[in-house]
């Protein structure tokens, strides 16, 4: 059976262990979209059931409602916790599998293919990408972010121009057509670092995180791009910071976090040890040429190590160049971007588990 095109949002949540209230979900055809989400087999079955049935008798009764509200089947599964979801259904799917792209942004999805995100995606890429933002406009002294800010939207400037404004008001960048603000945030899991302000009316597509987080883990060259963007952004806002880092720097993680130290260690192709001291204990991040060769933490060596440092929010931190002779040869532990997309992906599924009582 072909479903039309519905949607579903969490309109209650009461101690579900995976989504929380706001989090939406689509169905295209015979396609279930989580938005980046994990899985709920219970979930998933009640969403099959309330289509059969809701689309069954909208095709008797015509003028059936359009939305149903029900509440999933988690606790006869023996989950601790439920959700009450809001059904709606919206039209028949278009004979391109693409979701509907916003008019403004399919006059001009061609052009789009000009921009840097999109030029190594090819069209039907692109077009499927696009789908997924929406237009916004953006009057001339609007703050767009502001510093501590939780990151929930990428931006990409169709017009106009914004300022990214570090502390003391002093601006550190202007952006303009095709350039991305927002991202950081995303990227990393901390909140927003500097502000954003409109320099001049302005004109963005804007994605939450939800469907930025998907789309990164389905498009293989976005992941570099951001990489590589992610790279020059902090180049441009922590040069001197990595330059005192490199050369033995000591601090503390409210200055800095983990995240940044490290990616401006591996922005900067240095080799050394990287010591911090957190109330959970000492640990020990090793690098050469940019890329994690050790780690260890309290009785935890390598991946797990790793991933359990990146946790850690509180705590100093010292970097000193240089490595011992047996590790100048060690293998790295995995790919450092790897590491850190999935360092982030821990993080947040953790910041959505239920609290132990």
């Amino acid at each position: 059976m072909d479903f039309k095109e519905s949607s579903f949002k969490i309109i209650k949540n009461h101690n579900c262990p995976f989504y929380q209230n706001g989090d939406e979900f689509k169905v295209v055809g015979r396609s279930i979209s989580l938005m980046g989400k994990p899985t709920c087999l219970t979930l998933m079955s009640d969403v099959m059931a309330a289509l059969v049935n809701c689309q069954g008798i909208q095709t008797i009764i015509k003028s059936a409602p359009r939305e149903h509200v029900f509440n999933c089947s988690g606790y006869q599964s023996g989950c601790p916790g439920t959700i009450r979801l809001k059904y709606l259904r919206t039209a028949t799917p278009a004979a391109d599998p693409i979701a509907k792209i916003d008019k403004e942004l399919s006059d001009i999805s061609q052009e789009l293919n000009n921009f840097s995100i999109f030029k190594t995606l090819s069209d039907h890429e692109v077009k499927e990408i696009v789908s997924y933002f929406k237009v916004q406009e953006l009057k001339k002294g609007q703050i767009i972010l502001r510093k501590g800010d939780r990151g929930e939207n990428l931006f990409i400037i169709l017009s106009g121009e914004v300022e990214i404004v570090g502390d003391y008001g002093i601006a550190i960048a202007k952006l303009g057509r095709g350039e991305i603000f927002g991202e950081m945030s995303l990227l990393t899991g901390n909140p927003v670092s500097t502000k954003v302000k409109v320099v001049e009316d302005t004109k963005t597509m804007c994605m939450s995180a939800n469907y930025f987080k998907m789309i990164l883990s389905r498009f293989s060259p976005l992941q570099m791009y951001f990489t590589r963007l992610l790279a020059r952004r902090l180049a441009k806002s922590n040069i001197e910071r990595s330059k005192q880092i490199s050369s033995g720097m000591s601090g503390n993680l409210s200055e800095i976090t983990a995240t940044e130290l490290l990616q401006a260690l591996n922005m900067t192709q240095k080799t050394g040890v990287l010591k911090l001291n957190f109330p959970k204990g000492e640990a020990r991040i090793s690098l050469r040429d940019g890329h994690i060769v050790h780690a260890e933490f309290r009785e935890i060596t390598g991946e797990k190590a790793f991933f359990e440092i990146m946790k850690q929010k509180r705590g100093n931190f010292k970097f000193k160049p240089g490595l011992p002779p047996n590790e100048m040869n060690a293998s790295k532990i995995a790919d450092f971007m790897y590491l850190m997309m999935e360092a982030m992906n821990r993080i947040d599924e953790e910041s959505h588990q239920p609290e132990a009582s």
